[in-house]
């Protein structure tokens, strides 16, 4: 028989014989009436679209379940991917638009003790490109001094007996500031982001301090320093474009300029925030460069921070928030194209028999492709469409930290724009993987399909779907987890260019600084001699000039002493081990263009002194530019001292700490490492963590939805045999378990897959991601693996599997035995 003639004959069978499961039942009933029907048709455009149009709707109401998910997957895959644009947008368009209003300094030096300001006026005239400069004195307190009585208390000497609603700020490890409003640059806003202005008797409070304070507008403030107390009234929240940030270490509450003066000098201690602005925000950099070069005597006593860092500090929490929810859109979209490419091949393969019946009377393959993309068209904009409607409850979720912080941003029409160019990117995205799976049908022949019945034989055939795809939940589900993991381990203080220690403590920057480093010491050796400390470890801190490969001088933060370097983590070398080697952090060989074994030169006291590059490590400090060196300066005077202190393993630190901290008073910052590491990244690993039961979620959804559909799929193909199963007496709980063991076993192997992935390339990932970022940091490495988290992940993802086969199963109890025997 020709291959046209057996063509027609399946043609006929297609439209009449096999009854409900046609697709196109137009009503032939003989072999001529086909032919000529065929014939008819094939050339008419009418024709062929009711023939679209019968295949469409009936291949909708055979394969609903398929359909249904792949909507999901469509609608997951655009929601995530316009979420994560809008909120990056959302992100820097609401620090954009405070920045324009709160005008934060271009350049900042921090400042304690006494300035000339004569000195930086002549300096700053005589600087080209410098368009603004302006000097903000603030009266520093400590937390301890600051008590919070609830409003409805009122006066704290008539309410003792409610003690436990008082609180100080005394566990904050922020340095608290007290400042007046400035006049037009460097604002202090409100939560519509105008200028705040604040009457006598009234206070601004931080609007960071909330993450960790309950502090209500009509609360009190009682500052109480030395002999002097006063009262304010929390009136408003402060928000500062400056100092925003808990990673920024200092933050600003703002009182009414005669309350400030009637303080300034009484109480606390004076610092300074020497602030430049130019033409252009790039210039700062250089700026710096030269001001710390001068002959004159600038102020220099604390940290130096350009605009760039203060923008990326800012934004660091929502910037670690977008970054779990990208890695999380990529691997959805990746999970979307293996269900849809295996939904797709699965189709094929059911309508083998219809497709090459469709090729032998004429149909091209091009018009039968058509006819597969048109219903994938249809899914991936009902997914779009439902993806922009769930991406806008998403997007406020996601965006209300912001909006805490920056103060409220409406969404613009470019936003909403945005979102609808994501949506058609994603479309496409899909459209054109979907022609490139659909491209089979061009190769097969009517011959294959027909009579050889080779199919469209694809490679994710089987279990290998299952195990694909748990392979990518796995590792969806567990790189969130093991970031949040890795930043609360006490091993992340090294990347912040210290060491592991018990305690750390520091003499403050400022007036008596000498003075108050032989308080300290005396102190430690006694403790030492009581033995309450193991070891200390003494760093002290110079400031100096170094020679960057052009040739040009840039300021450096130098930690020196025996331990300078000591247990941090380098990405190329080690510690210095002679009085000539010095260990920088990353972001400062990159602004000097030295790698481990060059030498740099050092300007101290006017004379050089070359060393050698030992190593390179990591560092989000002092703008991310410092170095490590045993070799002393002691020609140079000390802008700090730092002592790390191990402690004998049954003293409790924070006791230890409430007592030091009672015995040296002011001038001094005490940290226990666990709760310095909780108050530092505390807010952005909180983001992350929100990110993390996000991902959780979508990878049970996801593997709930997946084993549905294979299942479903695997179910129907194998009707035939699981009814000759029933028919000869196998029992319904034992079918049940032969479907099961190799899901469970395909499902296992990927998950254990997907954790070895974590494991070997997840910290990659997430440096690379964190790299982009330019703080400092480019490459993290994962705290040691906890056996638990991962006993939990994989119980959890088991027992779904179990569940949802299980379900699935129930179809194999309800299916017509006689009717598929028959068949």
């Amino acid at each position: 028989m020709e291959i046209e003639e057996i063509g027609v004959c399946y043609a006929f069978r297609f439209l009449h014989v096999i009854g409900k499961k046609c697709i196109l039942s137009v009503g032939c009933r003989s072999y001529e009436e086909a032919k000529i029907y065929f014939d008819k048709v094939q050339n008419n455009r009418k024709g062929v679209r009711m023939i679209y149009r019968k295949i469409f709707i009936n291949d909708f109401k055979k394969n609903r379940a398929s359909h249904v998910i792949l909507y999901l997957f469509m609608t997951l895959s655009a929601a995530i991917a316009v979420s994560v644009c809008v909120m990056v947008m959302h992100l820097f368009a609401s620090i954009t638009s405070m920045y324009q209003t709160a005008k934060p300094p271009h350049f900042l030096q921090m400042h304690k003790g006494e300035i000339v300001q004569e000195d930086i006026d002549a300096f700053n005239q005589s600087y080209t490109g410098i368009t603004h400069w302006q000097t903000v004195p603030m009266i520093d307190v400590y937390g301890e001094e600051i008590t919070v009585i609830p409003a409805h208390l009122g006066a704290i000497v008539e309410h003792s007996e409610h003690e436990e609603n008082i609180f100080t700020l005394e566990t904050c490890r922020l340095d608290l500031s007290l400042v007046k409003q400035n006049e037009d640059h460097d604002i202090l806003l409100d939560g519509n982001r105008k200028k705040l202005e604040i009457g006598a008797g009234e206070i601004g409070v931080p609007v960071i301090l909330l993450e960790q304070y309950d502090i209500e507008v009509g609360d009190i403030l009682c500052i109480k320093s030395g002999t002097m107390e006063k009262d304010f009234i929390v009136s408003d929240y402060v928000y500062d474009g400056l100092m925003n940030s808990t990673l920024c270490s200092s933050t600003r509450f703002l009182i009414n300029e005669q309350d400030y003066y009637e303080l300034y000098g009484k109480i606390g201690e004076k610092e300074y925030l020497i602030e430049a602005y130019f033409t252009d925000s790039a210039k700062a950099n250089a700026y710096q460069t030269a001001y710390e070069q001068s002959d004159r005597n600038l102020p220099k006593d604390g940290q130096a921070i350009t605009y760039t860092m203060i923008f990326l500090l800012s934004a660091m929490t929502d910037i670690m928030m977008a970054i779990v929810f990208l890695l999380v859109g990529i691997l959805l979209l990746v999970i979307s194209m293996i269900c849809l490419r295996y939904i797709i091949l699965t189709e094929l393969e059911d309508d083998m028999q219809e497709i090459g019946t469709m090729k032998s009377i004429g149909i091209s393959s091009n018009c039968i492709k058509k006819l597969y993309l048109g219903k994938i068209r249809v899914l991936m904009i009902a997914g779009c469409v439902s993806g922009l409607v769930a991406a806008v409850f998403l997007v406020k979720l996601l965006t209300g930290r912001m909006n805490r912080i920056f103060g409220e941003q409406p969404i613009g029409m470019s936003v909403y724009g945005l979102a609808v160019l994501v949506s058609i990117v994603v479309y496409g995205m899909i459209i054109l993987f979907s022609r490139k799976v659909l491209e089979r049908l061009r190769k097969a022949s009517v011959m294959e399909l027909l009579v050889e019945k080779k199919g469209f034989h694809h490679g994710k055939s089987g279990y290998g779907i299952i195990f694909g795809i748990l392979l990518l939940i796995t590792f969806l589900m567990l790189v969130p987890y093991r970031m949040v993991q890795t930043m609360e381990n006490e091993a992340f203080i090294t990347y912040m260019g210290s060491a592991v220690c018990d305690v750390l403590l520091e003499v403050e920057q400022g007036e008596r600084l000498e003075e108050r480093r032989e308080t300290a010491e005396h102190m430690l050796q006694i403790e030492k001699k009581d033995g309450f400390i193991e070891e200390i470890d003494v760093l002290k801190r110079v400031r100096l000039q170094a020679e960057s490969e052009s040739g040009e001088l840039v300021g450096i933060h130098i930690d020196t002493g025996e331990a300078a370097g000591k247990g941090l983590q380098y990405l190329a070398g080690n510690k210095p081990d002679m009085e000539d080697e010095i260990a920088l952090s990353s972001l400062m060989a990159e602004e000097l263009g030295k790698a481990q074994g060059d030498r740099v030169v050092l300007i101290a006291d006017g004379k050089r002194q070359e060393f050698k590059v030992c190593g390179i490590y990591q560092d989000v400090t002092s703008g991310g530019k410092t170095a490590k060196a045993m070799h002393n300066f002691a020609e140079v005077t000390a802008e700090q001292y730092t002592y790390q202190i191990y402690l004998e393993q049954e003293i409790e630190a924070s006791e230890t700490i409430g007592k030091w901290e009672q015995y040296l008073g002011n001038g001094y910052s005490i940290e226990d490492m666990e709760e310095f590491l909780k108050q530092t990244l505390g807010g952005v690993s909180t983001q992350i963590k929100q990110g993390s039961v996000a991902a959780f979620v979508i990878g049970l959804l996801l593997t709930t939805l997946i084993t549905l559909l294979f299942m479903k799929l695997r179910l129907a193909r194998e009707a035939g045999e699981l009814a000759i199963k029933r028919a000869i007496g196998i029992p319904f709980s034992a079918i049940c378990m032969q479907e099961l063991y190799p899901v469970l076993t395909a499902g296992g192997i990927g998950m254990l897959a997907g954790a070895l992935l974590v494991e070997t390339v997840g910290d990659k990932l997430v440096s690379m991601l964190i790299g982009m970022l330019g703080i400092g940091l480019t490459r993290i490495e994962f705290a040691r693996l906890t056996v638990l988290l991962y006993v939990v992940v994989f119980g959890v993802l088991a027992l779904t599997l179990i569940i949802v086969t299980r379900v699935a199963c129930e179809r194999i109890r309800k299916m017509d035995i006689i009717n598929y025997l028959n068949e």
